[in-house]
Formats: structure tokens, sequence, C-alpha cells
């Protein structure tokens, strides 16, 4: 199967691969839900005049993001992707708002420090294969325990964003750390046919729906643009593509692409290049990305909305992105 055909393939795959977990953990998840994100107040002041999306990209690593902001006076909403927020706190970052939508039952959770540390990581190379933190790839009993007392500390000054499709040892963490968890549920497929898993969640659930684009990153994303009602939003960390000097077996959907295909058939040929005009960047990408990056302009194109990428890296361009420093949203925004 060549590139294109993968891309187009991706949401009967991720159908197939997830749709078991969403619907087996939206409906255990019921009897947890006490709010959602209908029951949020509005933001007002500097917070609703504009608003950083905090994703997890290697340029949230190389370009010092999260350090810029923790030494700014930004006054506006942050909002974390379940995988940048032990990295926020870390830098000294409070986010106002965390948001998670991935079902697995055991890599989530390691994001807010997991109690079962050694169990789960059993013969996954996830973390220790691709994640930039060196404290994650070492896999260090010491970082998690850091790592749990850390979110214990500030869990209760962060809303979290809650998808019904989490993990149970999610919902557990979160409960156990003391967040104030509001639930959604996500447009997984189209909700006017009958029998569809949206219909399905949504009769177990009763939540509101979120358009995801397929991935958290745009989900915080449609979240403060269409929940918080936020004037202006920019994203970083949001690369959506690997550096090119990245070795292919390090990208976070290469032991699913070998499954798929058989490893002689990963090739190049599913990692293009693609060069950002407004950097100049050059990096590649994989089908997985390369579709999340179709689905966010789809939507921005859709909403008439502007989306500020100040990731300073990465594939995110094209119409509705305007490409900035993230020194200069801080100056503009502060």
């Amino acid at each position: 199967m060549d590139f294109d055909g993968l891309v187009s393939s991706i949401p009967d795959i991720g159908y197939d691969w997830h749709k078991e977990a969403i619907v087996r953990n939206s409906s255990e998840n019921a009897q947890h839900i006490q709010k959602k994100v209908s029951d949020l107040k509005h933001v007002d002041g500097d917070k609703s005049n504009s608003a950083i999306v905090v994703s997890a990209g290697p340029s949230l690593h190389y370009n010092d993001s999260l350090k810029m902001l923790a030494s700014s006076d930004y006054k506006g909403t942050v909002i974390a992707i379940d995988g940048s927020y032990v990295k926020c706190l870390k830098a000294g970052v409070i986010p106002d708002y965390v948001i998670t939508l991935d079902p697995h039952p055991t890599r989530i959770v390691r994001w807010f420090g997991d109690p079962d540390f050694e169990k789960n990581m059993e013969g996954d190379d996830y973390f220790s294969r691709q994640d930039l933190d060196i404290d994650f790839r070492e896999n260090s009993l010491r970082q998690n325990q850091a790592n749990i007392e850390l979110v214990n500390e500030y869990a209760g000054k962060s809303k979290l964003i809650i998808a019904s499709t989490a993990p149970a040892n999610l919902v557990h963490r979160a409960e156990q750390a003391g967040f104030d968890m509001y639930w959604w549920m996500p447009l997984v497929d189209n909700p006017d046919i009958e029998g569809s898993l949206t219909r399905q969640i949504y009769k177990l659930t009763k939540l509101p729906a979120i358009n995801t684009g397929g991935n958290v990153g745009t989900a915080a994303w449609v979240f403060a643009q269409f929940w918080l009602k936020i004037k202006k939003i920019a994203v970083i960390g949001m690369d959506l593509g690997y550096r090119l000097d990245l070795p292919y077996h390090m990208t976070q959907g290469y032991p699913e692409l070998v499954q798929m295909l058989g490893e002689k058939n990963v090739t190049s040929e599913l990692f293009p290049e693609i060069e950002n005009p407004d950097t100049g960047e050059r990096c590649y990408t994989d089908p997985t990305y390369y579709w999340y990056r179709k689905n966010t302009l789809d939507l921005i194109a859709n909403s008439d909305a502007t989306l500020y990428n100040c990731s300073g890296g990465g594939i995110l361009f094209g119409d509705g992105v305007v490409t900035m420093s993230l020194q200069k949203y801080l100056t503009e925004n502060g």
C-alpha cells in the first residue's frame, strides 16, 4: 500500500483498532461522570483573549518553548495535552486545563505518574523508543515516583478535560490526584448513522461531543475555540512531523506500520519529506501525522477560524494557519 492509500485508510484502521475499547471504556466511565464540559464556566478577562495549546511534538523540546512560556508574563489560558502535562509542571507552567483522548490501557496513565509503572511498561518500548524527554526514556522508577508526587501537588490547580474513552487506570489516577474533572466524548464517526459508535457512546454517557481531528492536540484547539470561545489561540509543540535525523524506527507509529505491512515494506516512501514554506525547515512525516494535519486544516477551513502556529517546526501550515514565533505571540498577547 502506498502513502496516499495508507492516509485514506487510517480512519478505518483506527476504527477497527479502538472500537471495542472506546465503547467499553465509555460504558465503565458512565458511573464516574459528575460534571461535563458543558458545565464549565466561560473564561473572561485576559483568559478569554488568548490561549496557548501545549502539544508534545519535538519542537517543544528543541526550541525550549516551555522555558520561554514560563519566563514570560503571559496571562492568557494555557491548555496542555496529556503528553505535555508533566513537562509543563517541570518547566514551571501550570496549565488551566489538561485534556485527554487516547483509550490505551497502559500508556496514557504514565503522563500523570503511574502507580503500576513496572507492570504497565513491561515489554513496551513506546517511551524508550521515541520520547525526547530523557526522564521518560530511561523508564526510571525514581522519575515515575517524582512525577506522581508532582502531579499530586498540582492537580488541584488544573481542570481535567477527560474523554469518555479514558482507560480505567487513568480515571482512578485522576481521581486519586484530585483533579477537577469535566467529561466529554469524541465524535468518532457520523452520528446521523443508526448504530454509529458516536451514538452508542452518547447513549451510554449523554456527554457533549467534540470533533477531535483524530488527535488530542487538535481536540485541545477545538476545545479552546468552540467551548471556551477564546478569541486567539496559538499552538506549540504541534509538529506532526519529525526531524530529518530521527531514524524511522523511533517514530510513534513505526511498529504499527511494520505490523500491517511487514518490515520490508516499510520504506522511505511512507515517510515523505516536506518543506514548510513559512519556516524553510524540512522534516518528514508519516501517514498518521499527515492525516492529522489534513483533519486540522479541514476543521480550520470549515470554521473560518485562525490557528497561530508558534511551534517553530513541523508541517502544520496552510490556509487559516499563521506561523509566528512564540516570543512574538507572547509579546502581543501578554
